[in-house]
């Protein structure tokens, strides 16, 4: 069981050829690994450092202690359900919305778990090519989309770095944006 103090972390499901997808970013305050630790099944996924960070790990035993000893079961209990709950809708844009919408949410989401005291949130310590098969896609479509936001004054992008400028506007360009076809 880990605890995440501070940096943005990464769930990912991997499956065996290596095909992987990002199915959630996590960052302070975050408890990783509690599925398994609560029903004793092998995990589901693989948690990957976005950026240095801090994570405190605490044994399964240690952690029901804890969370016995200050009266939080129903909070952890809830807390869980909330993460089950947040799979239905990701499923749902990763199917639907167009790979520009898809990405803002990324970056959205990434910027949401920084945590308060992050020095710089809206940098995203991930190349092009992490972006793309954080969505399951290939680079050659993300590419352009970057580009688009770039030339708009929305991101800038460096060398496995990508700086968002305007939130709302990215937003704004996509807010609504569903694929017809279920394949962007």
């Amino acid at each position: 069981m880990l605890l995440c103090v501070s940096g943005r972390l990464k769930v990912i499901y991997s499956e065996p050829e290596g095909r992987e997808l990002m199915l959630a970013v996590r960052g302070p305050g975050d408890v990783i690994g509690e599925f398994s630790g609560q029903d004793g099944r092998p995990r589901s996924a693989t948690v990957q450092a976005i950026e240095p960070g801090v994570t405190s790990k605490l044994s399964d035993q240690r952690f029901d202690d804890v969370v016995d000893r200050h009266g939080i079961r129903a909070q952890l209990n809830s807390y869980m359900l909330g993460k089950v709950r947040e799979s239905a809708p990701h499923a749902w844009r990763l199917a639907h919305r167009t790979t520009a919408a898809r990405l803002a949410d990324l970056l959205v989401a990434l910027i949401g778990a920084a945590g308060p005291d992050h020095p710089a949130p809206t940098t995203i310590p991930m190349s092009q090519e992490e972006l793309a098969t954080a969505l399951g896609l290939v680079r050659s479509a993300v590419t352009p989309v970057l580009a688009e936001w770039k030339a708009a004054g929305l991101i800038q992008v460096s060398r496995a770095r990508l700086h968002v400028l305007d939130i709302p506007g990215l937003l704004d360009m996509h807010r609504g944006d569903v694929s017809t076809s279920g394949q962007n």
